[in-house]
């Protein structure tokens, strides 16, 4: 079934919004069942990261996402509907995100202000949230706490908080967004109508809600804190020998490549700020696609990723897709020279290179196997972030389907791609499991947005790292193929691990 939006566009004599929002009560009395109702209007926002952090409490979810070669910044919080999967539930997640698509979209109501002008895209109701890297997780409590030294935790045995889990699906649709474009910056307010309601009280509502947002923003960062220790966490065995032992299975022919992650703690005499941290990470790396995902129980994953695992478009009866092959990295000069020397070493590397093709291949083969038709022309260049440069390749396709939400069963195919997790996807994917020392909940998983007109990006959660209080744990991975040096795969992962370690203060 396909899902359409009920949209109405108003024009310059349109009604009021009192009467949009008796027109929604009347349609949930015809129904029987609570209407989303949706208003937009134009707004004044030079900084949502700004807006975000002074006007969502900490108990709200929240979400914020700055793409900036797509020009889109997506700032949002509260939540009108949520749906989550815990991590021992053994429910597709896939269809559990589809089904609430369905249940929350299908007969909303969408009107603005009728001086408003915006392309059907802009008006549509977004879904923010993220799925965790595997299906359901081993056992939640092996990652979910901090890794704590023994002197640490008995100097700080009376602030421990028990585990958090994240779950293994989490879609929230807000209660207020901030879309800021160049050319535009909008505000949407979500409400859910009741039969009951009666249209004053719901009026009441949404201005209020107004308000608190046009007031003035003002947010006070905690006082710096100062990082005393890092740690790295370990499991059976250290990582070197986890990759030796993966070198060993793929001369043996069990995989040609696995992705295997590092996991730092960063401990500091005092809270961190998350969005302090995400603000460095956007000035740090503006060719990322900077993000945070906070539902509202004291940690926050957030990371500057610079790779999409799929960017869908709806129109009318084919959907048009993009992925991207990131594999292969190198790190940056010193001098324009250097850069340039390097760069040209990546691009002439036999190792990096099969690693890139192996997950070009893989991406193609998935898309392929949901009937989508390829584009053959593929063009592999460097993208050069501040410390660090990668193989890249985009991958386009399209597909034709009269329903949009195949787009997320097409983003259960990629995921995890060959760029994240190895090929043979399940053997690899099982060993990581065996053997990585911690879990990694959302790190290098889908996380972003859609909208109920079949748009939508997920970029793959890498960079990135969860905070909760005083801590903070940050992921890095290496792609291990056949003549893969276990010091140079070493040394990768320290250099990406420099990004959140500068945000994070720690270096």
């Amino acid at each position: 079934m396909q899902v359409r939006q009920s949209v109405t566009y108003s024009s310059i004599d349109s009604k009021s919004l009192h009467d949009w929002i008796v027109k929604a009560i009347a349609k949930a009395q015809v129904t029987g069942s609570p209407i989303l109702f949706s208003y937009s209007q134009s707004w004044e926002c030079m900084n949502p990261l700004l807006l975000l952090a002074s006007k969502s409490d900490p108990q709200q979810p929240k979400f914020y996402w700055e793409q900036p070669n797509a020009d889109l910044v997506l700032a949002a919080a509260g939540s009108v509907a949520e749906v989550s999967v815990p991590n021992h539930d053994l429910s597709d997640r896939f269809d559990c995100a589809k089904k609430f698509i369905r249940t929350h979209l299908e007969d909303a109501i969408i009107a603005k202000h009728p001086e408003l002008d915006l392309q059907r895209s802009e008006l549509s109701i977004h879904i923010f949230g993220a799925f965790s890297f595997y299906r359901n997780g081993s056992n939640p409590n092996e990652w979910v706490d901090l890794a704590v030294p023994s002197d640490y935790q008995s100097q700080y045995q009376q602030d421990y908080q028990p585990a958090i889990e994240f779950p293994t699906l989490l879609f929230f649709i807000p209660r207020w967004m901030v879309r800021y474009t160049q050319q535009a910056c909008t505000l949407t307010l979500n409400d859910y109508i009741q039969p009951w309601d009666h249209a004053d009280e719901v009026m009441d509502r949404i201005l209020n809600l107004r308000s608190h947002l046009s007031e003035s923003s003002h947010y006070e960062s905690p006082t710096v804190h100062e990082v005393n220790k890092i740690i790295e966490v370990q499991g059976q065995q250290i990582w070197t020998e986890i990759v030796e032992r993966a070198l060993t299975l793929i001369h043996q022919g069990h995989f040609e490549k696995v992705v295997l992650a590092r996991a730092l703690d960063v401990l500091a005499d005092r809270d961190f700020d998350p969005f302090q941290v995400l603000h460095v990470l956007r000035c740090e790396y503006p060719e990322c696609i900077s993000f945070l995902l906070d539902y509202g129980v004291g940690k926050t994953f957030l990371g500057a990723t610079p790779e999409v695992v799929l960017q869908f478009k709806a129109q009318s009866d084919r959907l048009w897709l993009r992925s991207d092959a990131l594999a292969g990295s190198i790190e940056r000069g010193k001098s324009v020279q250097e850069d340039q020397m390097l760069g040209e070493l990546l691009l002439n590397s036999e190792k990096d290179m099969r690693e890139h093709q192996i997950v070009i291949r893989s991406i193609c083969d998935r898309l392929q196997s949901m009937g989508a038709s390829v584009d053959p022309h593929v063009n592999t260049s460097l993208l050069k972030l501040s410390n660090v440069q990668h193989l890249h390749t985009p991958i386009t396709a399209q597909i034709d389907d009269p329903d949009w939400l195949i787009a997320l069963d097409i983003l259960q195919q990629l995921h995890p791609t060959a760029a994240v997790g190895g090929e043979p996807r399940d053997r690899a994917v099982c060993f990581m499991q065996q053997w990585e020392a911690c879990d990694r909940g959302w790190y290098a998983a889908p996380i972003g947005w859609l909208n109920g007109n079949g748009e939508g990006t997920f970029g793959v959660g890498i960079r990135a790292g969860y905070i909760q209080g005083d801590r903070a744990r940050i992921f890095a991975g290496a792609g291990i193929v056949a003549n893969s040096q276990v010091e140079n795969e070493q040394s990768e992962t320290t250099i990406k691990f420099a990004a959140l370690l500068k945000a994070l203060g720690a270096i």
